[in-house]
């Protein structure tokens, strides 16, 4: 039987003969004066088999509105014609995007739309999970950088007896492996605070310090901030405001040259001053503390007495006046940071989150037991 060529123009097929070469596909046609068609495999759009019949279709390269349809029975043909089409289009990825410009316009439009759409939709919600690709040394290199910038804003307390009070509480809470990678400082200011800085250092206020009735307090606490540097926090809500440009930048290293020039500095500094964590992560801190006080056999009291006796002393506070609002927002000043770094979400909700988790899950009841706690809690003040 022989091979078929349908030219698009008329509805009677040309009967003749198909030969695949390496280079092109040759179609022979068996009339007296035979005449020969030429067919690039670039312009291959199709190879199918419908029953027994195999269907070649082309584009025609001189006539856009024309498409030649190539019919054929042979096995061994259907297989040179796929092997040559792989050698001229090649492999790997140069391969691949030859076959997709092959495809007609609208599969190429639905094959790129699709993961653009995904590509856009991680982008603008998901950016953050670039963190990934940052090292965990940029962290590091980040929070050295900005600690200085604390400690020069803040005078920190020294006091032998009060760091083996805050190595007593951390070591009730850290595993012996992660107790090295952690810093906890205090500084000397009134400010009922505290924030964990990416890479593992953590400062308390003397505030804080005092307004604690129990080290078990202190321990729910450190227990948020170590959430914020385990989850790295910091890093993924600078990736969220400055963009995907800072992934690329601290992922390879550009930027930490410079770091310590006022404008690269600066840039981040006001962006962390500007925003806070976001709800997520907070909630994602107050939980991972959850799992953390309950494997050490703590349990959430010290979390619950903390926060409920912060939202009694809120509601009595005052409304600030305007003058004490109004501040230069060109200045650097490290107490902007705090908003950022340790404004939380409600507290009523968060003890309402504490006392539900307490309820499903079976918790410790242990206190870390230490002699004249207020004494120490003052020692800054």
């Amino acid at each position: 039987m022989s091979d078929r060529l349908y030219d698009g123009k008329t509805a009677s097929p040309i009967e003749g003969a198909l030969f695949p070469e390496t280079t092109e596909l040759r179609f022979i046609t068996e009339e007296s004066d035979p005449q020969t068609f030429r067919f690039s495999y670039k312009h291959l759009r199709s190879l199918e088999k419908l029953g027994k019949e195999y269907r070649l279709q082309f584009d025609d390269p001189e006539d856009t509105n024309n498409d030649y349809i190539l019919t054929f029975d042979s096995e061994e043909t259907a297989e040179k014609i796929r092997t040559f089409r792989k050698r001229r289009l090649g492999h790997g990825a140069t391969g691949w995007l030859k076959r997709f410009l092959l495809l007609p316009t609208f599969v190429q439009i639905l094959l790129a739309g699709i993961p653009a759409l995904g590509i856009g939709y991680l982008l603008v919600a998901k950016l953050d999970r670039t963190y990934v690709f940052v090292p965990e040394t940029v962290d590091r290199s980040l929070g050295e950088l900005l600690s200085k910038r604390f400690e020069a804003e803040y005078p920190e307390c020294k006091s032998p007896k009060l760091k083996r009070g805050l190595r007593t509480i951390s070591e009730s809470i850290l595993r012996p492996e992660d107790r090295g990678s952690y810093t906890i400082g205090v500084l000397k200011s009134s400010e009922v605070n505290a924030f964990a800085l990416p890479g593992g250092k953590i400062y308390l206020f003397s505030g804080l310090l005092e307004e604690s009735e129990t080290p078990d307090e202190i321990a729910a606490v450190l227990a948020h901030e170590i959430a914020h540097v385990e989850k790295r926090h910091g890093i993924r809500q600078l990736i969220r405001i400055l963009g995907i440009s800072i992934v690329v930048k601290l992922s390879v290293g550009i930027g930490f040259t410079d770091i310590d020039t006022l404008e690269t500095l600066t840039e981040i500094v006001n962006t962390l001053a500007i925003l806070r964590y976001s709800r997520e992560f907070e909630e994602e801190a107050d939980l991972y503390a959850f799992e953390r006080l309950k494997k050490s056999g703590l349990g959430i009291g010290g979390f619950v007495d903390f926060f409920q006796r912060e939202e009694t002393k809120l509601g009595k506070e005052k409304t600030p006046s305007d003058s004490q609002k109004k501040e230069n927002d060109s200045e650097w000043k490290a107490v902007k940071i705090l908003d950022w770094f340790s404004t939380h979400p409600d507290n009523k909700k968060r003890i309402e989150t504490a006392e539900e988790y307490s309820r499903k899950t079976k918790m410790g009841t242990k206190r870390i037991r230490m002699d004249r706690w207020k004494t120490i809690r003052e020692i800054c003040n």
